[in-house]
């Protein structure tokens, strides 16, 4: 995939500035659906998601200055609700699943509060974990309800309104993003629109509520998920419980790493204070 894409990463920077960048990649996307190289399983995406989260969060944790960590952690969010809407389409036991979020995220949340808000407890923000459990309770209520279209609207904006309300992580957009990407399951060029214009909007959003543009550029960075998501190839690929389980415990375990390699300060500028 890597080389595949290399021509429209060297052409990206004669197109001035991020946006640009971003609007470049983006619009070579349909010939590389009209080309078929669809290349990547569940187990990938799983590799990729895990891999630019651990990244934005050793940006935030050890590299603050660094933005390019952020703006390559901004892809795994809208990567992970992809994978919820997908384990959701296959899951034996949506409940289950369900009992999975909600354990990994409780357990997860002292280590995701001392790493970024310094102490055990707060209510600034909710981890992440919690805004994909609240997308999977929207899939489920949908499913539920899908005779009910206003009962059906009424539960999604209830639990956008609870993930707003309690602060979780990126807010209303973990339940949009599910809900959409499930909606258009069979087709994957419009699941990869809907991974653009959705964190589009939400970084609309978060400059208009007055958040400092350099960030809403960063955000807008969400939108390159469309690429991965475009190639994906619907298979699992390597698939076991063991790694399973392991993809569950690499968040708290990578917030704990981060976390000790902080506190020895041995990356600088930690080493300085």
């Amino acid at each position: 995939m890597i080389f595949s894409l290399y021509p429209f990463f060297r052409e990206a920077p004669r197109s001035g500035s991020k946006a640009g960048r971003i609007l470049l990649i983006l619009s070579v996307m349909p010939r590389m659906r009209k080309g078929g190289n669809h290349t990547l399983s569940s187990f990938v995406l799983r590799l990729m998601a895990l891999l630019c989260m651990f990244i934005d969060h050793a940006g935030l944790a050890l590299f603050p200055s660094v933005g390019i960590f952020r703006c390559i952690g901004r892809l795994a969010f809208p990567l992970y609700c992809f994978l919820v809407a997908q384990g959701f389409r296959h899951t034996r036991d949506i409940r289950a699943y369900a009992r999975r979020l909600l354990l990994l995220a409780l357990i997860s949340e002292v280590p995701f509060d001392l790493l970024i808000f310094g102490r055990i407890s707060s209510a600034m923000e909710q981890n992440v974990v919690f805004a994909l459990l609240l997308g999977l309770l929207a899939l489920y209520a949908v499913r539920m309800l899908k005779g009910n279209r206003l009962f059906s609207a009424m539960a999604v904006f209830a639990l956008m309104l609870a993930a707003m309300a309690a602060r979780v992580s990126f807010g209303w957009l973990g339940v949009a993003l599910c809900l959409a990407f499930d909606y258009a399951r069979d087709n994957r060029s419009g699941q990869a629109l809907s991974a653009v214009l959705l964190p589009a909007l939400y970084s609309l959003t978060l400059l208009l509520s007055g958040v400092s543009r350099s960030w809403v550029m960063v955000s807008l960075c969400a939108c390159l998920s469309a690429v991965p998501i475009l190639l994906y190839n619907g298979k699992p690929g390597l698939h076991h419980r063991a790694l399973t389980l392991a993809f569950y415990a690499a968040y708290p375990l990578h917030l704990c790493f981060l976390l000790m390699i902080r506190a020895m300060r041995i990356i600088p500028p930690y080493f300085l204070h």
